[in-house]
């Protein structure tokens, strides 16, 4: 009995992380890190940290963020981005940046990130 619970859940456990979102980066720049917050049937918060593995800084990150449901399904998607300006530093080499939002769509629960396009402070663009 204890062996096949065992089993079932290792089957569970394995399944479960085949279906899970991957993130996507560009030109160097990656997902370091991301958290969210559901409360209620909501996702209603989140963070998502980029790090620059490139050799340039980056002021300008254009990305797709995809909310989905408990089973994976794909709820909707955002185009978002994340531009440097007079308050906010660009993105140095080696170095990372935590990015917040607060969505609030009903039913998502996982989220996933798609890089698009990154802009460096240079002016050159990378898609």
């Amino acid at each position: 009995m204890k062996l096949k619970f065992f089993l079932a859940f290792l089957s569970f456990v394995l399944i479960t992380n085949v279906q899970a979102q991957k993130n996507q980066g560009k030109c160097s720049v990656n997902v370091s890190d991301y958290g969210r917050t559901v409360t209620f049937g909501y996702l209603v918060a989140y963070y998502v940290e980029f790090k620059n593995d490139s050799k340039k800084s980056v002021d300008g990150i254009y990305y797709t963020t995809k909310f989905y449901n408990n089973e994976g399904s794909l709820i909707s998607s955002k185009n978002e981005s994340f531009n440097s300006g007079g308050m906010v530093d660009p993105i140095a080499t080696g170095f990372t940046k935590k990015i917040a939002r607060t969505p609030n769509i009903k039913g998502a629960s996982k989220i996933s990130f798609v890089i698009n396009r990154v802009h460096f402070t240079d002016g050159s663009s990378c898609e």
